[in-house]
């Protein structure tokens, strides 16, 4: 699977203590995406779907995967989530796809089968979401277990961590004047 990043502890994906995977690859090339670095095909790493599930630590209440766009890499992500339904209470999975056009990929009920939630729909930069952890307005929560409810999604915080090798890493939400700020740093 190629990934663009790994965050083994997070706050602010989904409730809870998670793990974040971010996918690198996307097509769909939405305007005013935050994350631009995950678009490319070729970059990231690839790292295999066993050696992801060994680094999620144990103590984490589930595991969220979002991009680049992870329905792009169809067979590896229902390997990861089927793996992961053995491992973790709860998956949530963002896609800029729409829940009607995964249901339509040749995977996708399958990899739906196995996730609590998926949060859908292109980012539209003119309708930025002001709480909870949608980009923008017209994503939708889907809640397709019972698992979680939709007040646990309501929140919009932003993480900065400086990992071991000193390296920035903002997760989460953050407003535009914070990634305007954060651009100015470099």
């Amino acid at each position: 699977m190629r990934i663009h990043s790994f965050t083994p502890s997070t706050f602010v994906n989904g409730p809870g203590n998670r793990a974040m995977i971010h996918t690198q690859g996307c097509t769909l090339a939405c305007p005013g995406c935050f994350n631009n670095s995950t678009h490319s095909k070729d970059g990231g790493k690839e790292v295999s779907v066993p050696d992801l599930i060994q680094r999620i630590p144990a103590d984490v209440d589930g595991v969220t995967i979002s991009g680049g766009e992870p329905f792009l890499q169809p067979e590896d992500l229902l390997e990861l989530v089927t793996e992961l339904r053995e491992r973790v209470d709860s998956i949530v999975v963002f896609s800029g796809f729409y829940l009607r056009e995964i249901q339509k990929m040749p995977l996708g009920q399958k990899i739906l089968g196995q996730i609590d939630v998926l949060i859908d729909g292109r980012f539209e930069i003119e309708n930025i979401a002001q709480n909870g952890v949608r980009g923008s307005e017209n994503q939708t929560i889907h809640l397709l277990t019972e698992r979680h409810c939709r007040e646990e999604f309501e929140e919009r915080n932003v993480e900065i961590i400086i990992d071991n090798e000193g390296k920035l890493i903002m997760t989460g939400f953050p407003p535009e004047e914070i990634r305007q700020g954060i651009g100015s740093l470099t």
